[in-house]
């Protein structure tokens, strides 16, 4: 299955012909001599005879109409020095024959309009033969009169000879002495390939006369059809600048029909640009790869994208996998959605007709719900065409412990899927999108990206294996001061280290330089746009979605003297209590190196209490007396309080008290303890001193309710939004209306105060619809960040965060519930809640989760601070939002990323006149010359969106052609051919000739070329990339060994139609297997063992070929029988892409 030669992604090899030796057509007999003046093409050339007439300094020839590309051709091999012969040397009339005329009088054209229509009405090349692309060459002698042209009007054969001739019908080449007739037209075929019969009159004077004779009456027939032949070959291929032919390029490949959405729809709202391009590169992605990760900031609308999605999909891949003489009940149609419960009704309004929603809550049914639930999903899967996933990052799709959401739905076949999140897999980072990707779409997965991320995994495993290497080093240089080592002194010791430590630095083995490069393997599945492509403004206009204004403030509170001793006695105190007992932590991970840690079994009890002390003094109180009756049964979540009690319990050897104590954690009437150190933390905590820390805090929310009128307030736990929610509806007079969010929560409602069970009510009171919106009375909603994901809650013009958080992707959710395109707020305020000096190990895991998500995202991590030594909630507020608003980066290994950077340095005005152009009927060929460092062909070929005539839909597609040790390699990788054409346009920027075009005698060569080039095309070059890997392991199944050109031989000669048919079945044949081995995968991973490489489509093949003879038997009749059918459909049908050819990049050294 593996390619012996391979270059790019989709790529295969041929060897250019010679220009001597491109076609045996110009192969001639002997030279004829005046009693052998005939030819038939069998024996004597026909080509002979006529190369004599057309070398007279004067010529007329009469010939039929369909062949005048082939006629140019033909005089640009056979005259020489044609650009010095004098003006009308050279005359042709052209007829009709019995094939044209059956359309000739049929609507009423004459035959110079159905000349002109033929090959204008053509698409891309309108060629019979690839030569005939030299026939514009012939332009300049055109122009300056020395061919001239004519063709038959019937009304003028009327006039002269007194009755209306049906059609021109006769061959007549005459010149000089030479007088030749007979049954061949002035083409390639007919002089050289057809067998034909034509003589010379020579030697009979009256004979040749009476043809010369002939041939002027025939000429005088005619009406002049110079300007249509220029015109013709105008069209045929144009001249044009590289900005005008990058300019064209990038308008034809982001307007395919198909995959765009605009104006009032069959699903969601009438999309903004930004979502309409969204869409469609979304579409484009799930079209090249099967499967598409969709990143777009927070309350830029997702939910309407996902629906777009959701219509246009199925669509197109009823467009592309044809179900010809199929059942109804076996064709894969609508979209299925996989969406939390708390969106829900967002997407149930206004969705698309043939659309199955499924909620997130019914995949991680356990036990015997599970069984029927996976096989309800897994039904509604094989029955539709595409799936989308909302807030994909909720599956927690990681390589270890996946949740078991992720697990029945990672147990589904193959399908077109879309996901849909903002934090692409939030703090999973890299090792979630890794295992997201590789769970839904490895299958699809061509071998060379599949090696691409198994060499960074390699790497990964290297630097591991050093970084082991590298502690052991250090403990022993540590061990020096205690006892010397027995065989290395600490001199030899810290050589090996500082060893070690080049071996990481140069060898490419930092762990971000290997994140880069695995986010950059990643980088084609990936669309998305920047908060900045959408902009912000303060302007609310109706119509105008953009981002409203931000503005951050800090809101930490102000400690005296004795608040901030005791808080820091508290921190202090806390940190000092251990269990005795040493866990051993390690979080596995593919994309990074596995850091394992050694840690107190009391370390997380104590960050949740000093993180429950910055939110809320009074609900740190409630947590830490809290303490389950010992009287009574013991299950049930226990206490920060009781944990940590337990924890000091638990330390047989006892914790000495840290020194610095204050008066007010001493109780010397307090009788002995075994928990001396919870003790004092219990005095510090309850002294009244603090007592004030949460009323000040609720003052200052009342002073932003009075400022904003409504504001959301959002922390990690559901006590801390009740200690503020009462402290608010508490407070005497014409207070705000308040709402705690939180579902299965007990709340003791009150007048002012309001429970609320579900996020989509919450919408009812805020959201921009909602049914209770009231605008003129003050209110404050109080939800956790989780609670808050997905949610719109834009009347709302203030949000504070209470407290900080470690979970980032949580928080960028949460940020995003007022920063919304349809808010109606020309500013928004974010404030934080913070007490200050309180510096955890989980505000480290934070900032580090910023830099994967903006690694992720590829907005860069450079700029972000290394070190936090004072880290308050306001820093990671203001750091999440400094990268939410960075601008868009364009990744190089990013298809429409790379269509963007092109369009980017284009001209405005050379943009907006290619986008505004009204061509005549349907556009020919462009060509420009590029300047490269690498000589290389690059072709556009237009998208086709169907007719009658031709019904299959063809994307819009790029192909390089590049020399490789003498022979052509044809690149279909959309990415590589893209970095080709930026490379190659950039490099003609720096030479400043984007706006030359080229003249007629600088690319004489080129055509040589591309007749060469363009031959070898076939549909099987612009098979899309998800089916690469099937179509190899289906080649070699059905060969039965490894075929070596990926399938080529077998497949290369059927129609693209028929080569996805072929991949979409065998991929269902092989669902099983593909589940199957992804189960393996997770099995190791739970085991504990080394983890494995991605899940390639080798390792799923093994899984099928291990099956027993009788499986793999009734599997082949199926396949063989689907190749034979397709083989047949394949038969007569046209498999080059000349038709589809937009514009021609020649790029030169």
């Amino acid at each position: 299955m593996a390619n012996t030669e391979r270059q790019g992604l989709i790529s295969r090899f041929f060897a250019r012909a010679s220009d001597t030796d491109q076609d045996v057509r110009t192969t001639e007999g002997p030279p004829s001599s005046c009693h052998e003046a005939w030819g038939d093409n069998a024996t004597r050339s026909v080509s002979g005879l006529v190369k004599s007439v057309l070398q007279h300094p004067s010529c007329l020839i009469v010939t039929g109409y369909q062949d005048f590309l082939s006629s140019l051709t033909i005089l640009l091999e056979t005259v020489e020095n044609l650009g010095e012969r004098p003006e009308g040397s050279i005359r042709i009339a052209f007829g009709s024959n019995t094939e044209t005329r059956q359309v000739l009088g049929g609507g009423g054209r004459s035959v110079a309009e159905e000349a002109r229509q033929h090959f204008l009405g053509a698409k891309g090349f309108s060629v019979v033969d690839l030569a005939d692309l030299r026939a514009v060459l012939a332009m300049d002698a055109i122009e300056r009169g020395i061919i001239k042209f004519r063709i038959f009007d019937p009304d003028l054969a009327e006039e002269k000879l007194g009755r209306r001739p049906p059609m021109l019908h006769a061959k007549l080449f005459v010149g000089g002495d030479k007088a030749l007739s007979g049954s061949a037209n002035f083409s390639i075929n007919g002089l050289r390939r057809n067998l034909e019969f034509m003589d010379d009159a020579e030697a009979w004077p009256e004979l040749a006369t009476a043809r010369r004779a002939a041939a002027e009456q025939y000429w005088d027939m005619g009406r002049d059809w110079t300007e249509t032949a220029l015109e013709i070959l105008r069209a045929l291929i144009r001249l044009v600048s590289p900005e005008e032919a990058v300019a064209r390029t990038v308008q034809e490949a982001t307007t395919f029909t198909p995959w765009r959405v605009a104006g009032e729809t069959s699903a969601g709202r009438p999309p903004q640009p930004f979502q309409a391009d969204l869409v469609y590169e979304a579409a484009g992605t799930v079209y090249e790869h099967g499967f598409a990760f969709v990143e777009a900031p927070t309350g830029a609308g997702k939910t309407d994208i996902g629906k777009h999605l959701a219509t246009v999909l199925p669509v197109s891949h009823g467009q592309t996998v044809f179900s010809w003489g199929e059942r109804a009940d076996q064709q894969r149609l609508g979209s299925l959605a996989l969406i939390p419960a708390s969106v829900l009704k967002n997407w149930t309004t206004n969705a698309p007709a043939n659309f199955k929603p499924i909620k997130h809550s019914h995949l991680s049914r356990r036990g015997k719900e599970e069984t029927a639930e996976l096989e309800e999903i897994n039904r509604a899967v094989r029955s539709s065409a595409s799936m989308i996933v909302d807030e994909s990052h909720r599956l927690s799709s990681r390589y270890l412990a996946p949740s078991a959401r992720s697990l029945v739905f990672e147990r589904s076949p193959a399908i077109w899927t879309a996901c849909l999140s903002a934090t692409l897999m939030g703090n999973q980072g890299l090792d979630g999108l890794l295992a997201f990707h590789e769970k839904r779409a490895s299958i699809y997965v061509p071998p060379p990206i599949t090696e691409q991320i198994n060499q960074h995994m390699a790497k990964v495993r290297k630097r591991g294996e050093l970084v082991r290497h590298l502690d052991q080093m250090n403990r022993r240089i540590e061990d020096q001061s205690v006892q010397d080592d027995l065989f290395d002194s600490a001199e030899a010791l810290q050589v090996e280290v500082n060893k070690v430590e080049r071996q990481l630095e140069t060898g490419g083995l930092q762990i971000s330089t290997l994140q880069e490069g695995l986010a950059d393997a990643l980088a084609p599945y990936v669309v998305r746009r920047q908060r900045d492509c959408i902009g912000e403004s303060a302007d609310r206009k109706t119509g105008a979605f953009v981002y409203p204004m931000i503005r951050s403030h800090r809101e930490d509170t102000a400690l005296i003297d004795q608040q901030r001793q005791i808080i820091e006695r508290i921190k202090a105190l806390a940190e000092s209590i251990t269990t005795g007992v040493t866990l051993v932590s390690a979080d596995p991970q593919r994309a990074a190196h596995t850091e394992i840690k050694f840690h107190d079994k009391s370390r997380i009890h104590i960050r949740n209490f000093l993180a429950l002390l910055r939110a809320s003094i009074t609900f740190a109180r409630e947590e830490w007396a809290r303490e389950r009756d010992s009287e009574a049964d013991q299950r049930g979540r226990a206490s920060i309080g009781e944990n940590l009690r337990r924890a000091e319990k638990q330390n047989a050897r006892g914790i000495a008290v840290p020194d610095g104590a204050l008066l007010e954690e001493v109780d010397a009437e307090a009788e002995e303890s075994e928990t001396p150190i919870c003790d004092r933390i219990s005095r510090l905590l309850n002294h009244p001193s603090l007592d004030s820390i949460d009323e000040a805090r609720a003052g200052v929310m009342r002073d932003i309710l009075r400022k904003h009128g409504h504001a959301i307030f959002l922390a990690e736990r559901v006590g801390v939004l009740e200690v503020y929610a009462r402290l608010l509806a508490g407070h005497r007079g014409r207070g705000p209306e308040v709402f705690v969010v939180a579902p299965g929560a007990r709340i003791k409602t009150g007048k002012k105060l309001h429970h609320i069970r579900s996020g989509a009510d919450s919408q009812e009171y805020f959201g921009i619809d909602g049914k209770h919106v009231d605008p003129l009375k003050p209110r404050a909603m109080f939800l956790t960040f989780q609670m808050a994901e997905g949610i719109n809650l834009q009347i709302a013009s203030a949000l504070g965060i209470i407290g900080v958080t470690s979970d980032v992707k949580s928080l960028i959710q949460g940020l995003g519930r007022i920063d919304r395109i349809d808010s109606p707020n020309s500013r928004i305020h974010y404030y934080t809640f913070d007490l200050p000096g309180l510096v955890l190990s989980s505000d480290h895991k934070a900032r580090a989760r910023v830099a994967s998500i903006a690694l992720l995202s590829g907005v860069g991590a450079e700029d972000l601070p290394s070190e936090l030594v004072e880290f308050s909630a306001g820093d990671l507020t203001d750091l999440v939002l400094e990268q939410v608003k960075k601008p868009r980066i364009l990744r190089p290994n990013n298809y429409f990323d790379q269509l963007e950077a092109l369009r980017r340095v284009l001209p405005a005005e050379v943009l907006d006149r290619v986008q505004n152009a009204n061509p005549r009927g349907l556009w020919g060929a462009e060509l420009c010359l590029l300047s490269s460092a690498e000589p290389v062909t690059i072709l556009l070929l237009g998208g086709r969106t169907g007719s009658p005539q031709e019904p299959t839909v063809l994307p819009p597609r790029l192909i390089a052609v590049r020399d490789v040790d003498g022979r052509a390699e044809i690149i279909g990788d959309q990415v590589e051919a893209a970095r080709f054409l930026y490379a190659a346009y950039a490099e003609t920027r720096r030479r400043g000739m984007q706006s030359h075009r080229p003249e007629l005698n600088a690319i004489s060569a080129t055509f040589s070329r591309l007749g060469s080039t363009l031959a070898h095309l076939t549909h099987w070059d612009v098979r899309p990339a998800r089916t690469v890997s099937l179509l190899a392991s289906l080649a070699s199944f059905l060969s039965g060994h490894d075929t070596g050109d990926a399938g080529q031989g077998l497949f290369g000669s059927l129609t693209l139609p028929t080569l996805e048919k072929l991949a979409e079945t065998w991929a269902h044949e092989l669902d099983v297997f593909w589940i199957e081995a992804k189960e393996t995968v997770s099995q190791r991973s739970a085991s504990g063992g080394e983890i494995p490489d991605y899940l390639g489509i080798d390792a799923i093949y093994r899984a099928f070929q291990e099956q027993p003879d009788d499986v793999r038997s009734a599997v082949s009749e199926r396949m063989q029988e689907l190749f034979a059918r397709c083989t047949a459909l394949s038969e007569g049908q046209s498999i080059d892409v000349l038709s589809r050819v937009a514009v021609i990049f020649e790029a030169r050294q």
